[in-house]
């Protein structure tokens, strides 16, 4: 197990080790054995992020009363097609279009809100960052940080994920803390903008700086101390939880390697009800093989297939038969893996 010399810390970090030890060790410490790279799972919700975020991104370096008539829509289009397909962890056609429709309807959001035309800091080349202690970085990442008539700052978040920030999370205090630090300037105002529910910022309390620096130092010692003791166990009862599994794919052989994208390894893992959407919405199946299909994932009975669909039980097997060739025709060796785990899941034999 390879550990990094100089440990960062970062709101991302800490919320890895608080879900999963073993999450925040692939994510932050492992390195690829064979290249040297850290290693990333895409996903399409990661993918939106990121796309909503570099788009906005074009905005930092504007002058506020050009901004207001800046369209995005076309570097958001442009941006998109880094993330499309497999490389941004979308299974089939139609979840990548619902992911693609929800970070359009963010970005028109943006386009000429009040932030907008109101002074704001540039983004820093290097991430911003000041050292907790000789062998801890302190690290983040302003998403804007508005400045005030009174010269203090105003830091915002934007938002792309469904559910709203856990009252006890240190993203923002980490940001108070940070741009205190880099900007010589007090931070007067932190705010989320939840862009895909919310037209406006969510305010919350900024409370003071040392405060903040307790509560990150004692949560970043907890992690130094499993660095050290080279404990990344998960909890789970089967060694790999929600958060840890697809990153055990890894290692297992199931992801599928896609490439390298500054200085990560990409990797991408079908998810089982992805994959069966995308088996229902393409056509390699005709209509009658998708209902036999859909009959079996819920377990239906042969008897109520039968009798739903007016077909015989001979009729059945050969339709089966049809649905496994297809299938192997169709699927890529690893989306059959996964597709055959998910009918052991559900417990099925997929027969007639």
């Amino acid at each position: 197990m390879e550990l990094i010399n100089k440990i960062r810390i970062s709101h991302s970090a800490i919320t890895d080790f608080n879900n999963c030890p073993r999450l925040h060790y692939f994510k932050s410490i492992y390195r690829n054995p064979k290249t040297g790279n850290r290693v990333q799972v895409v996903n399409p919700y990661l993918s939106l992020g990121l796309a909503v975020h570099e788009t906005i991104d074009e905005l930092i370096d504007i002058a506020p009363s050009k901004r207001a008539n800046k369209r995005l829509d076309k570097r958001f289009e442009q941006i998109w097609q880094n993330y499309s397909g497999k490389i941004g962890g979308f299974t089939s056609k139609k979840q990548e279009g619902l992911f693609k429709k929800r970070g359009q309807v963010m970005i028109k959001k943006v386009e000429g809100s009040a932030i907008l035309s109101k002074k704001s800091l540039k983004k820093d080349t290097e991430l911003p960052k000041m050292e907790l202690s000789p062998s801890m970085d302190l690290i983040g990442n302003f998403d804007w940080v508005e400045l005030m008539k009174d010269g203090s700052l105003h830091v915002i978040d934007f938002k792309t994920g469904k559910n709203k920030e856990n009252g006890s999370s240190l993203q923002l205090p980490i940001y108070q803390v940070l741009a205190e630090k880099n900007h010589n300037r007090r931070v007067k105002k932190l705010s989320y903008w939840y862009l895909e529910k919310d037209n406006k910022l969510t305010t919350k309390q900024v409370i003071s700086t040392n405060k903040c620096l307790d509560i990150i130092n004692e949560k970043a010692k907890e992690i130094k101390q499993s660095i050290e003791s080279k404990n990344f166990g998960c909890s789970s009862k089967y060694r790999k939880c929600f958060y840890c599994k697809s990153y055990e794919s890894i290692l297992s052989g199931k992801a599928e390697y896609l490439g390298t994208k500054d200085d990560r390894d990409l990797y991408y893992l079908a998810n089982g009800k992805d994959l069966l959407d995308k088996i229902y919405e393409e056509n390699f199946l005709n209509e009658k093989e998708k209902e036999i299909l859909y009959m079996k994932m819920n377990n239906v009975s042969v008897v109520e297939v039968r009798e739903t669909l007016k077909v015989s039980r001979v009729e059945i097997k050969n339709i089966v038969e049809n649905i496994k060739t297809k299938l192997k025709e169709n699927l890529e060796q690893k989306e059959l893996k996964i597709f055959i785990e998910e009918l052991l899941r559900k417990e099925n034999k997929f027969d007639a």
